[in-house]
């Protein structure tokens, strides 16, 4: 077996193309369709748009999008390894899409859910053996699952109930958290939790919360689910703290139905805990209280596997928690611990794709992944050949290569905002260097200015620095590399001052560090703007509009000039600005 073609179907969609053992290539849908966990499903072959939760789902969808995949990838290849949950008659289905498609595989293999983030993690990192943490919402082989990875086999090792990332998430809509278009809080909720107080008299109740968190039922909405609108609320625990009683308020959905009029008519109908949104205090202090304890709780799984090997992955969507990543580093009882840029349900498609090559058919031993696992691993821009076109639209000036690094970080230390875009996308959710907005992280007042310009996120979310990874540490408490923004480390606290627009409130950071076999452009674009600043450091935040994935399209790029305040659009070696705007080029000059 040589080539390996892996899918994931269902929220976060991608397709991914493995060629001996080593992941080539990674299209995710949502980059496509400019909607955040876009899904492709193979529920029906019948034609025409279907509701699916949050979106509408149609097989035009999945064959547009798999004309993209042979066009890069091309239609043959040895196996198929999907990972769907297990729906065996989508498996079927979507194998007569494929052939319909001119799709052809020597074999074809569905893959289970925790099993495709294992696989990922493990054979993508640089270890023989590893004790592996997959955890997430939910898969249809369970939440919370340990592995051990040994040579070319992963097994099973826990299958634990607890529901870490559905009670994460629950904890958003529990503090008042707008939720994503697809219902996730976690991101925003891991953000508000460095404003709050740690509450040791909740601590209890936080652990019951977390240890009896069951799914709740969905409510029953009509129509698309267009944001979590079908989430239901349960506390328990936390609404057993005496502190928070006058927040609970009666579930409107118990009293649903003639049992549920009886319940309200009798004063019996079920109460929820509802707080009053991230400006509250009491909300901010509980996100904090449910989040170090959601780590202690971590923590207590692992430690009975102490020992038995010592290196750590750790994946699934819950492997985003930064803040719970670090504090497993900093316990000093693995030697090395491993992330993946992709660990939630994007990288399905990868892992399910690399288990299929190293357990059916895949020749020789693995050992350890020998070489760095570039996240730089999505599709060149869609609409290239439409550049040309662009450039008659947009003013811009076209920079000798020897010196677009130099530029760039004279821009960005002038207090300009400069959106980037090089080369094949990042894979997952984190902006990595390729479609990046860089901004002066020097500027005490660069935050505000780029929320208020350009990003338009709620107050309380952080942005992030980039720096070179030879002199991070003098910077951050960070004890290892974080290539892909994985661990939420701290900013030391003689720099925190100088460095206010990417510290958070309580002193944090959510590192990216690159050296420069990792990224050669962004490295060298930092050492350049060390020469400027004293520090290779830059604010780093992803180039994507309101409410959408991080783009793949230079026209979706160049069109935030028009609508945002981006002072400058960087792609490869040409430098573009909005219309009307040509003056801002002696910036360039001078």
């Amino acid at each position: 077996m040589k080539s390996v073609l892996g899918v994931t179907l269902g929220h976060d969609t991608s397709f991914a193309h493995i060629v001996d053992g080593k992941v080539e290539g990674v299209m995710e849908a949502e980059r496509y369709f400019r909607q955040k966990r876009y899904k492709l499903h193979c529920h029906t072959l019948e034609a025409g748009k279907h509701v699916s939760g949050y979106q509408y789902v149609s097989i035009e969808d999945m064959e547009l999008f798999l004309g993209m995949v042979a066009k890069e990838w091309g239609t043959k290849f040895d196996a198929l390894a999907v990972q769907n949950a297990g729906r065996a008659e989508e498996f079927n289905n979507f194998k007569i899409v494929l052939e319909r498609s001119r799709f052809t595989f020597g074999s074809a293999y569905q893959v289970d859910h925790h099993l495709s983030h294992a696989a990922l993690a493990y054979y993508t990192s640089p270890y023989d053996d590893a004790l592996i943490l997959s955890y997430d919402g939910e898969g249809n082989d369970g939440q919370t699952i340990i592995f051990r990875g040994m040579g070319k086999k992963v097994e099973y090792i826990l299958n634990n109930p607890l529901r870490f990332g559905q009670s994460y998430n629950n904890l958003g809509y529990i503090v008042g958290i707008k939720p994503e278009v697809e219902g996730t809080t976690s991101g925003k909720t891991m953000g508000l939790a460095a404003y709050g107080d740690m509450v040791d008299e909740w601590r209890p109740y936080a652990k019951e919360y977390i240890q009896k968190y069951l799914k709740a039922p969905a409510r029953k909405i009509e129509g698309l689910n267009n944001y979590g609108k079908a989430h239901h609320i349960n506390a328990v625990g936390l609404r057993d703290i005496p502190d928070l009683a006058k927040y609970l308020v009666p579930d409107e959905d118990d009293a649903s139905g003639i049992k549920g009029a009886v319940k309200k008519m009798v004063g019996r109908q079920k109460q929820i805990l509802r707080l009053p949104g991230p400006e509250d205090k009491t909300a901010q202090s509980l996100a904090r209280t449910v989040q170090t304890v959601w780590t202690e709780e971590v923590i207590e799984l692992l430690k009975p596997y102490f020992g038995r090997s010592k290196n750590l992955c750790v994946v699934g969507g819950c492997a985003l928690n930064g803040i719970t990543n670090y504090e497993i580093q900093q316990l000093g009882v693995f030697e090395s611990t491993y992330f993946v840029p992709n660990p939630s349900d994007c990288g399905l498609s990868a892992g399910a794709a690399l288990f299929v090559y190293w357990n059916r058919g895949g020749n020789g031993e693995f050992s350890g992944y020998d070489q760095y696992f570039s996240p730089y691993l999505g599709s060149e821009v869609f609409d290239k050949n439409d550049l040309p076109a662009l450039k008659g639209k947009y003013p811009h000036v076209e920079l000798e290569s020897g010196q677009v690094t130099s530029v760039l970080a004279k821009l960005v230390h002038g207090d300009y905002m400069v959106g980037v875009i090089r080369g094949r996308y990042e894979v997952g959710p984190r902006a990595l260097g390729n479609r990046s907005i860089l901004c002066n992280p020097l500027n005490k007042n660069m935050k505000d200015i780029v929320n208020r310009k350009v990003k338009h996120r709620e107050w309380y979310r952080p942005f992030a620095p980039i720096a070179a990874a030879e002199r991070a540490a003098d910077y951050f408490t960070n004890t290892a590399e974080i290539p892909y923004m994985s661990v939420i480390c701290y900013t030391r606290t003689e720099y925190r001052e100088q460095l206010p627009s990417i510290t958070h409130v309580d002193g944090s950071c959510r590192l990216q560090t690159l050296s420069r076999d990792q990224h050669a452009f962004m490295h060298q674009t930092l050492l350049e703007f060390e020469k400027l600043s004293g520090m290779p450091i830059m604010l780093n935040t992803s180039f994507n509009p309101g409410g959408e994935p991080i783009l793949n399209y230079y026209a979706v790029g160049l069109e935030m000039l028009n609508f945002t305040e981006l002072d400058f659009v960087l792609i490869a070696d040409t430098l573009f600005t909005k219309p009307g705007r040509e003056e801002i080029f002696s910036s360039v000059k001078n």
